[in-house]
C-alpha cells in the first residue's frame, strides 16, 4: 500500500509541474512575428527580434533550471504540511508571473525605462530565490526531509541565491543585456549537482 504521505508530495509536484509547464510555454508567445508590411524585409525584421530572443533563453534557462531544482527538493521532502503547501504556492506565483517581466525586459532593453524593466525582471527572480531557501529551510526544521547526502549541499547551493539576484537587481543599472546574460549564467550554476556542496 502506497503512503499517504509520499501520496500528498506527489499532488504537489505534479500541480507544480503544470504550473512550469504553463509558464515556459507562454515565454514564446511574447515573441511576435515581424508584420509583413515592413519596409525593411522580413530578414531584417526577424534581426530587430534579438531582445525577444536573449529574453527567451536567458527566462527558459532559468524557469528550467528551476524546475529542475523544485524536482530535486520535492525527491527529498518526503512529508507534508499546510505550510509547505503555502512556500509552494508562493513559488508558483512569481514563477507563474515571469512571462510579463521577459516581455517587458525585451520590449524595453534599450530603451528609457530600461533600468525599470530590468529591476522588475531581476527582482522577481530575487523573490523566488528567498521563497525556495524559506520553503527548503522549513521542510529541514520540521523534519520533513529524507536522510540524504545532497541535503547539506543543497542549502549551501541555495544560501547564495538571493546574495547573486540581489546583484542582478543591481545590474539592471547597468544594461538590461547584462541582466539576461547573467540571469542565463546563473542557471548554469544552479544547474549543477548539490554533491559539489557538501562537506569533506
Amino acid at each position: 500500500m502506497s503512503d499517504p504521505a509520499t501520496n500528498e508530495t506527489a499532488r504537489v509536484e505534479a500541480f507544480s509541474d503544470g504550473v512550469f509547464a504553463i509558464a515556459i510555454t507562454l515565454l514564446i508567445l511574447e515573441i511576435k512575428v515581424p508584420p509583413s508590411a515592413a519596409h525593411d524585409g522580413l530578414l531584417v525584421g526577424l534581426k530587430n527580434l534579438w531582445p525577444s530572443y536573449l529574453a527567451y533563453v536567458a527566462s527558459f534557462a532559468t524557469i528550467g533550471v528551476m524546475w529542475l531544482n523544485h524536482h530535486r527538493l520535492f525527491t527529498l521532502i518526503v512529508k507534508n504540511d499546510d505550510r509547505i503547501i503555502a512556500f509552494n504556492l508562493l513559488l508558483l506565483l512569481p514563477i507563474s508571473w515571469m512571462p510579463f517581466p521577459t516581455a517587458l525586459l525585451a520590449e524595453h532593453l534599450h530603451g528609457p525605462d530600461s533600468v525599470i524593466a530590468g529591476v522588475v525582471y531581476a527582482g522577481s527572480f530575487f523573490f523566488i530565490a528567498i521563497i525556495f531557501n524559506l520553503m527548503w529551510r522549513y521542510a529541514l526544521k520540521v523534519q520533513a526531509v529524507a536522510a540524504h547526502a545532497d541535503a547539506q549541499g543543497i542549502t549551501r547551493q541555495y544560501a547564495l541565491g538571493p546574495v547573486m539576484y540581489a546583484a542582478l537587481v543591481g545590474a539592471a543599472f547597468i544594461s538590461g543585456t547584462v541582466v539576461l546574460i547573467v540571469s542565463a549564467l546563473y542557471a548554469i550554476y544552479f544547474a549543477l549537482p548539490p554533491r559539489l556542496w557538501r562537506k569533506a
